[in-house]
């Protein structure tokens, strides 16, 4: 008996038997459709975890910082004062890192403490002052919204969150006072809240800052004024709240230094003036950080990334992935628990035909092929009905995402059918089908044939 028999009979049989074909189909196409989303879920997580992780953590960004437990010193005699030249982060170790295969930029930073910026009008705004060569920041993804980092004198860069909430310190203090006469005053705090909330126009202003020392008694001092050339637009991967608050205004590293004279913010060691306490790499590709990372800690250099984010969000997505591949596989032994009693039930019906079958010459490996094969072609009707069912559930599952996701600054996670998914999904239903079928087969080809046309 050819195949093209055995697939007639086995078709024939699929046709007649409409009840229990649908019952079949439907516990297919269930969990080839749970399989099927099974697999893009987790390529899906697994493609947002990525964006999220670029987003918010910058994987293809070092963090560069001096190594100060390296000395060098001049010697060893008593009375000597040890230096940590070697470890220290300088504008010499910046060129050689710009050098290096892969990087694209380099910004080296030197970071002041947060200091009060004052406008024209007495207005004030606790800002973060980062000394850097204002012509990388393009190179790290900043953007103007206005001017640029160009120009002569002093001059600044302030970021998106630093032109929000300058207040009055006399209309501060006097909110604070009445806040601590009647702290449960809505009202009060949402006066608070809403000076915070407005935007000023800082370009081309002349801003000073302000320094409270405490270390002599205290003392208010104040820098000289440096023009701001330029504003840069709202990082596109942060909220409105996230990216009002954070406040930081870049200027040249000179000027930097210059603030430290001004305001008492120089280091100790006078040598240590020209150091930086950190620069920011950017690589060409997440997957070369480590390469750079291993040739700056040559020069004797701290560095810092965040690819363990990369491989924890892994881990995690592999947890998931394999538990949607457990539900899938769950529905799918369902399915299989009710093709075997399907097709036990169809071995008891057709026992006449069987018999006749062997009367007429067919062998145990044709009869358990029949059933195989009609096994087989329920699992591959059950697995595109699957890959249909797959489709129209998405839009649930993607809105049921939405719900639940509608806070994060990126967007809900959009699940989408993997291409590769749909054949995994069929070939899974089809293996499903004839596993199910394997045990009906043989316990079909044990039929008594003289027995049964006894009964007959």
């Amino acid at each position: 008996m050819r195949i093209r028999d055995v697939a007639r009979m086995a078709w024939g049989q699929i046709i007649r038997r409409k009840i229990v074909t649908l019952l079949c189909l439907m516990g297919l196409s269930i969990g080839s459709a749970a399989m099927i989303i099974a697999l893009s879920v987790g390529q899906s997580v697994q493609t947002y975890s990525e964006k999220m992780l670029n987003d918010n953590y910058k994987m293809d960004e070092i963090t560069i910082m001096p190594n100060e437990g390296i000395k060098t010193g001049n010697g060893s005699g008593s009375g000597q004062k040890t230096k940590f030249e070697r470890g220290a982060l300088t504008m010499e170790k910046i060129r050689i890192i710009q050098r290096l295969p892969h990087v694209i930029a380099v910004a080296p930073m030197l970071k002041l403490d947060a200091l009060d910026m004052v406008l024209p009008d007495g207005r004030s705004s606790y800002v973060e002052v980062v000394g850097t060569e204002l012509d990388t920041l393009g190179g790290f993804g900043y953007r103007y919204a206005q001017g640029s980092g160009a120009g002569d004198g002093r001059i600044a860069v302030a970021n998106y969150g630093s032109t929000f909430g300058f207040i009055d310190p006399k209309v501060t203090q006097k909110l604070f006072d009445q806040l601590n006469a009647d702290p449960y005053n809505n009202e009060l705090l949402q006066q608070y809240t809403d000076m915070s909330s407005l935007q000023d126009r800082l370009m081309q202003q002349r801003i000073q800052f302000r320094y409270e020392d405490f270390t002599g008694g205290r003392q208010t001092k104040m820098s000289g004024s440096v023009r701001v050339s330029g504003e840069l637009t709202k990082p596109s991967n942060m909220d409105d709240m996230s990216a009002q608050n954070e406040k930081r205004i870049y200027v040249p590293l000179d000027t930097a230094r210059a603030l430290q004279d001004e305001l008492g913010l120089q280091q100790a060691d006078s040598t240590a003036l020209k150091h930086l306490n950190s620069a920011m790499v950017k690589v060409d590709d997440k997957r070369h950080v480590a390469q750079v990372e291993e040739q700056i800690k040559k020069l004797t250099l701290n560095t810092q990334s965040n690819l363990f984010q990369e491989e924890a969000v892994a881990g995690q997505m592999a947890m998931y992935q394999k538990a949607a591949m457990g539900i899938g596989g769950f529905i799918m032994l369902l399915a299989s628990l009710s093709i075997i009693v399907a097709m036990i039930m169809s071995t008891h019906q057709r026992r006449k035909q069987i018999g006749v079958m062997k009367v007429l010459g067919a062998n145990l490996w044709q009869i358990r092929q029949m059933f195989i094969v009609e096994a087989g072609m329920l699992g591959f009707m059950g697995g595109v009905a699957g890959v249909g069912i797959a489709f129209a559930a998405l839009g649930g599952v993607n809105s049921l995402l939405a719900s639940q996701m509608a806070d994060q600054a990126s967007g809900p996670m959009m699940v989408v059918i993997q291409q590769s998914a749909l054949p995994l999904g069929i070939v899974f239903a089809v293996l499903v089908g004839i596993i199910s079928g394997i045990y009906p087969a043989i316990s079909a080809s044990r039929t008594n044939a003289l027995s049964v046309i006894k009964s007959m």
